[in-house]
């Protein structure tokens, strides 16, 4: 079954035949609800994979920010809250299990040494997930293949494997990826037309949502920054060219000088003219 049929939530479980070395307990999907939150704490261990949207996780006093491709692992007993955001509500894959080979198991993956959180290479996984448990539900002889899906998904955790994962870390570093492609973008493009919302979209986050991010980590809005790399790059055109002031204002991204003169003046007290003559006084 294709992924775009499956209803919000479907968790197939599967409790019988169990023993005490692993078992595949539960596996499923989640379409998440705007600021829906859930709270973890059972006895088995539960792999999350963020397939698309946003979801904020909170374990042992931290704070996660999970977007595409991310995983986290809840490990049994341990307190763990999810949270749907608001504006671009997460869809989650998961699968549980328990048993006393989890923990010797997950040390061959990159879990080993207490690692929760991780980003996942390899998108195959998926898939694999409503198939097996559509494989799974009413299959009688599903005691054989519990076992081997179980190892088959745990297999794109392998810590040797090429699509290993990356460690993550708490909300304020993994939003230094998005500052860089944002502070990246600007200094190669600020010549051009920068639509904010774009360059949200091409994030994976809502314009609201990279706003807020981008404000909490820099102090200042993307408009603002924008603005102050631009005047900047006019400030040395005036300086060290002789081009003219419309085309330095074409040059650093404004198609209007009306707006550029007024911005200049805002930012330097100056208008171009005068900013250019000052600098050229000096040098006398």
């Amino acid at each position: 079954m294709e992924r775009d049929n499956l209803p919000n939530f479907y968790s197939y479980a599967l409790f019988s035949n169990t023993n005490s070395h692993i078992n595949l307990l539960q596996i499923g999907t989640n379409k998440c609800k705007p600021n829906n939150t859930f709270s973890h704490y059972r006895d088995m261990y539960i792999i999350h994979i963020v397939k698309s949207g946003i979801v904020t996780v909170e374990t042992n006093g931290k704070h996660y920010t999970l977007t595409k491709n991310d995983v986290y692992l809840v490990r049994p007993y341990e307190l763990t809250v999810q949270t749907a955001d608001k504006d671009n509500p997460g869809e989650l894959f998961f699968f549980a299990f328990k048993g006393d080979l989890s923990e010797e198991l997950l040390s061959k993956t990159v879990f080993k040494n207490n690692i929760s959180f991780s980003s996942l290479k390899d998108e195959t996984l998926y898939q694999k997930i409503i198939d097996y448990s559509y494989e799974l539900n009413g299959n009688s002889e599903r005691s054989i293949l519990t076992y081997k899906y179980l190892f088959d998904m745990l297999s794109y955790f392998s810590a040797d494997d090429s699509y290993a994962l990356n460690e993550k870390t708490t909300d304020s570093s993994y939003h230094q990826k998005y500052i860089s492609s944002v502070l990246e973008y600007i200094q190669s493009n600020y010549s051009k037309s920068i639509k904010i919302s774009e360059l949200a979209t091409q994030l994976g986050l809502s314009r609201s949502q990279l706003y807020r991010i981008f404000k909490a980590e820099k102090g200042i809005s993307i408009e603002e920054y924008l603005i102050d790399v631009r005047v900047n790059a006019a400030r040395s055109l005036l300086t060290d060219t002789p081009f003219s002031c419309i085309a330095i204002a074409s040059l650093v991204g404004y198609s209007h000088y009306a707006t550029f003169f007024r911005i200049f003046k805002q930012h330097t007290g100056l208008t171009p003219q005068q900013y250019r003559a000052q600098k050229r006084q000096k040098e006398v």
